[in-house]
């Protein structure tokens, strides 16, 4: 499963991975800029781990609103 937001002139997309040792859930995300040729930004994984899909897809969303934010600083 996977959520979406539109934030900022950008598209976010927020999922988690479940780690297969731990039974975690690694949080990713991937910004989609929201032009007229939209450029895609690399997905990233969050190096920490939640124990529900939904924690972790909600940290992932709120981490990349964060770093659009902050600038979009090389991670």
């Amino acid at each position: 499963m996977a959520i979406g937001e539109d934030y900022k002139a950008h598209h976010i997309t927020a999922s988690a991975v479940q780690l297969a040792d731990t039974g975690q859930w690694e949080p990713r995300f991937v910004v989609t800029e929201l032009t007229e040729d939209p450029a895609l930004i690399t997905p990233r994984t969050i190096t920490r781990t939640f124990p529900t899909e939904a924690k972790a897809e909600m940290e992932a969303l709120l981490f990349a609103k964060k770093w659009i934010d902050d600038g979009k600083p090389p991670l």
